[in-house]
């Protein structure tokens, strides 16, 4: 079994935006969120999406030591809908229709939802082998949703159910078994608290 700490990146200066492929920087609330939650804890290895946002905050938590990336974690493509403030896409039936089932409805241009599968089942597959931990993986919403998909077999659209919001922190113990394949079970959620420190 390996322990990982699945970490969503901090507040971009686009929190209005859909972000997947398309890339904006931390917002100083961001920095701070990050830095509050990884405070008192430490992993034996530090990997990251390639994306700007979730390199920072991994650099953060790093504070000089090397980051590892891997791009199987980088955020869903979005396609026509990525970039775009959520308020103007809103509306979109398809968006409704992604939410309800992703696997049915990738979005338009995008990244299908099988795609995305198979590649985060493979990074999971390597940090299962590694034997070292905890790990920390500071990626995104939409990969870490996928990377719970794998391990817990729940399906994707029922994930939504559960907030990660930027800077919140989910600790799994994962392993994978020759038989049954990559398996999990969530730890601890650690949600970032409210500007100002309330709850």
């Amino acid at each position: 079994m390996t322990a990982v700490d699945f970490l969503r990146h901090g507040e971009t200066d686009a929190p209005e935006a859909l972000l997947g492929r398309t890339d904006a920087p931390l917002a100083p609330s961001g920095r701070d969120a990050v830095a509050r939650q990884i405070q008192g804890r430490a992993w034996a290895a530090i990997v990251a999406s390639p994306l700007a946002r979730a390199r920072a905050s991994a650099e953060i938590a790093a504070d000089g030591r090397m980051i590892e990336t891997d791009a199987d974690w980088r955020e869903i493509d979005f396609g026509d809908w990525d970039g775009r403030p959520r308020r103007e896409i809103a509306g979109d039936v398809l968006l409704g229709a992604f939410y309800a089932d992703p696997d049915a409805n990738p979005p338009p241009n995008g990244e299908a939802m099988r795609a995305v599968r198979r590649r985060v089942a493979s990074a999971l597959e390597r940090l299962a082998a590694r034997g070292d931990g905890p790990v920390l993986v500071v990626a995104h919403g939409g990969s870490i949703r996928m990377a719970l998909s794998v391990l817990l077999g729940i399906p994707l659209e029922r994930l939504w159910a559960i907030r990660i919001a930027c800077a919140t922190l989910i600790r799994v113990e994962l392993g994978a078994d020759p038989a049954q394949g990559l398996w999990g079970e969530i730890v601890e959620i650690v949600q970032p608290p409210p500007a100002g420190g309330q709850r």
